[in-house]
């Protein structure tokens, strides 16, 4: 087992861009409102809070293993100009803490590079949000012998975690894309026992896309449930920050701070929405 490292993210995950405020059915006499609820927002004295909820598993797909045996791998690197993708949808907003693969060759490189995408791109991958490199002391691996059913040979397979410190906040019903790749040589990713049957490859400079609709990608992902108000960085925490980021898309008429209803409109029902968030602590 290899040593675990904390590492940074290079990049955070942005809320999408929001209508301009007359979009979102604010009047221009609304305006003074907005104003006078950010002064009520921010008069109060900010107290951070830093409770964790109870991490866990908040999407996978297992690898298609039976005490061992592998069924398929699919393989990626940055030197032979591909690159491997595989989409997912949260069904509610969470932080993430770690990820999980299920592959070969992971162990024997100098470093794995993980990306995640937003969707909705011409080829499905939209623009990257955040990537983190991954040294060899970053990641865990356990390894175990492994039947690979489609080619008839003993395959090790190994299972990686790789910490995400600090955590990343994902939003539900957003679709995001997660691209592995090794630096040096070739990362296989074991085929998943369930999923839509949608990866994707490009070359490295995501020019050229190609698809393999027969397969999926195995991976994990750990974290915990999000708080509504915990809007900016660190996240994991509830600070002046989350209420500078809450005043900033509420003045700006950005939806991210549309969190109650009337769905659309940015009135002081959201104001007492994010107070109450925020007085609530961290799930």
């Amino acid at each position: 087992m290899m040593g675990r490292g904390a590492g940074q993210w290079r990049g955070a995950l942005q809320a999408p861009d929001g209508p301009s405020p007359g979009a979102v059915g604010v009047r221009g006499e609304e305006n003074d409102m907005r104003r006078s609820a950010l002064t009520i927002v921010a008069a109060p004295m900010v107290l951070a809070a830093s409770a964790h909820a109870q991490v866990g598993v908040i999407y996978e797909q297992p690898p298609a293993t039976s005490e061992g045996n592998v069924s398929g791998g699919y393989y990626s690197n940055l030197l032979s100009d591909t690159f491997l993708y595989d989409d997912f949808t949260l069904g509610a907003d969470a932080l993430l803490d770690e990820l999980q693969l299920w592959g070969f060759g992971i162990m024997y490189d100098s470093s794995i590079v993980i990306t995640l995408y937003e969707g909705g791109g011409p080829e499905g991958v939209g623009p990257a949000v955040a990537s983190r490199t991954f040294s060899e002391d970053d990641i865990d691996v356990v390894v175990t012998d492994g039947w690979v059913e489609d080619v008839h040979i003993w395959w090790p397979e190994e299972h990686a975690t790789l910490p995400i410190d600090p955590p990343i906040r994902l939003e539900a019903g957003r679709e995001y894309w997660i691209g592995v790749a090794g630096e040096t040589d070739l990362v296989w990713s074991f085929r998943a026992l369930d999923g839509d049957l949608s990866i994707l490859y490009s070359d490295a400079s995501q020019q050229d896309f190609w698809d393999q609709n027969d397969t999926d990608m195995a991976f994990r992902l750990v974290g915990r449930p999000a708080s509504p108000a915990d809007l900016a960085e660190p996240y994991a925490s509830l600070d002046f920050n989350d209420v500078v980021a809450f005043l900033f898309a509420f003045v700006s008429g950005d939806l991210s701070a549309d969190l109650a209803a009337p769905i659309g409109v940015l009135n002081f029902v959201d104001v007492a929405a994010f107070l109450q968030a925020f007085a609530t602590g961290l799930p």
